[in-house]
């Protein structure tokens, strides 16, 4: 008798654990809590966003931030401004450093580093973490520069490297 392994299990076993955010709307003019990291360190190895609720026609900028329990607040990703973004439409990351955006159509590379070639709206897919994220007890959050309406839904996977570490939805 064989024994075959259920898709959300191939998941586990490529990205780690999974949590998701139920579709929220955007903070106006401030940063929302995502995701609460407990317990130690976590490897983040991918962080995709959809819109559930079409975006507004004011140009606002968005970007990922990380909130240590004990620190200094860091960006993810760079502001980069967001205008009408229909349902559907992802946003991901493909590394954590200051070059990547939080919405690429497509990956060039450059002395063999990834980099965001270019950030275009209605994106129906979206590059995955090249290289995981590693951050201790902290918050990441979604941070907006103006007021605009509209919804997204976050999902997170990532692989415990402490002892009980752990990643819930805020």
């Amino acid at each position: 008798m064989s024994v075959l392994i259920q898709g959300d299990q191939v998941g586990a076993l490529l990205f780690g654990v999974r949590v998701s955010r139920a579709s929220a709307t955007l903070p106006q003019t401030a940063s929302s809590a995502l995701f609460n990291v407990t317990g130690g360190k976590v490897a983040i190895t991918s962080l995709i966003g959809e819109v559930t609720v079409a975006l507004g026609a004011t140009a606002t900028s968005l970007n990922l931030t990380y909130t240590p329990t004990s620190g200094a607040a860091a960006d993810l990703c760079p502001a980069t401004v967001y205008t009408s973004d229909a349902v559907g439409t992802l946003y991901g990351m493909t590394s954590g450093v200051a070059t990547d955006l939080l919405c690429v159509q497509s990956v060039s590379s450059i002395g063999g580093t990834p980099v965001a070639a270019s950030e275009v709206p209605n994106v129906t897919y979206v590059q995955n973490l090249w290289r995981p994220i590693i951050v201790r007890a902290g918050a990441l959050n979604l941070k907006a520069s103006g007021s605009d309406t509209g919804e997204i839904k976050w999902v997170m996977t990532y692989v415990p490297i402490d002892s009980g570490a752990s990643v819930a939805a805020a």
